[in-house]
């Protein structure tokens, strides 16, 4: 089969990642388009050596870029990729343009998201998705369908990834001696509206005299943290690993926050967006939603305990669902919304 992934994110790469590898393993042509944003491209072509990867658009953020680069001049970019490759089904995540061309021309496509209060979005990825998915967050209706879990499970379960501890070593660094920060660039829809300074500060004041290890999304805002603190740079490649390995991790975006909370690590998400799926992971009692304010008394309760973290990780595995074995069903039935 003729299979097309469309990534936009970094973590939709993450998420689709398994699934892209097992089916080209199994013999499917698989055809990656991915938006020039950041270091994606690089990424991708690090992670999928040998596949073809096609530019889908590009986000410098900002509206215009967003609106113009990401979305229409995609649009007819994947109108091209389709007239040339003909796909049999393409899987998305976070958007509706690669649902859109491939409705107008007759193909299924599924969809996946976890952020409902993009309302306008859902709307439009209903209107072009052969079927949405979404973690129990929102309603089952119509063309919406849920799975257990989150989908940064998909990348990060036991059976997907097994954390190394050489890895921290490698930036002069041992397991739970150090707190990971993530800052998020302002540049996008998501948070143009926070406020950076008053979060910095209190990601500073928060960590004042600890090791930090931190992933900068505006490289250019580096002197605006203390120099003692470890940046990583991109491509990196065993993030999670170091992620695992943290006494717990503090962001300003709400990606990598789910992520530590999932790999078991306590996550302390600082940028103020109000999402169900945050709300959902909050019962695990490692997703803190606090404001910069909370932050230096919320982070001391964090500590490391390997143990404790493997037997939350074994829980969720038996609780939620195999999502990557869901993405692979969706891309080779013929018919998975009669299952």
């Amino acid at each position: 089969m003729k299979i097309h992934f469309d990534i936009s994110h970094i973590a939709h790469l993450n998420f689709f990642r398994n699934a892209i590898r097992q089916l080209n393993s199994e013999g499917h042509k698989v055809y990656l388009t991915v938006l020039d944003r950041g270091s994606l491209i690089a990424i991708a072509e690090r992670e999928f050596p040998g596949y073809e990867i096609y530019k889908s658009g590009r986000h410098r953020g900002g509206i215009w870029s967003i609106i113009v680069e990401a979305n229409i001049c995609k649009f007819f970019n994947l109108s091209g990729f389709f007239l040339k490759i003909k796909p049999e089904v393409t899987l998305s995540c976070g958007g509706f343009v690669a649902g859109a061309v491939m409705k107008m021309a007759g193909r299924k496509n599924y969809q996946f998201d976890d952020d409902p209060e993009r309302k306008n979005n859902v709307r439009l990825e209903r209107l072009t998705s052969t079927m949405l998915y979404f973690p129990g967050v929102v309603e089952p209706r119509g063309n919406i369908r849920l799975y257990n879990g989150v989908k940064e499970w998909a990348y990060l379960s036991p059976r997907s990834f097994t954390p190394d501890p050489s890895v921290p070593a490698g930036y002069g660094l041992s397991p739970g001696s150090y707190f990971f920060v993530r800052e998020v660039s302002r540049k996008t829809l998501n948070y143009m509206s926070q406020q950076k300074d008053p979060v910095i500060e209190a990601i500073i004041r928060a960590t004042k005299g600890m090791q930090v290890l931190f992933s900068l999304e505006s490289k250019g805002d580096r002197n605006l943290y203390p120099e003692e603190w470890i940046m990583l740079r991109e491509p990196v490649s065993d993030i999670h690993s170091l992620i695992y390995y943290s006494r717990a991790l503090i962001s300003s975006g709400d990606s990598m926050a789910r992520e530590a909370c999932v790999l078991g690590v306590p996550a302390y998400y600082c940028g103020g967006r109000k999402m169900a799926v945050n709300d959902f992971l909050s019962s695990t009692g490692l997703f803190h939603d606090v404001n910069p304010g909370e932050l230096a008394g919320s982070i001391d309760a964090a500590s490391y305990d390997e143990a404790v973290r493997t037997r939350y990780r074994q829980r969720l595995e038996a609780e939620w669902d195999d999502i990557t074995g869901l993405i692979i069903k969706l891309a080779t039935v013929p018919n998975p919304e009669d299952l």
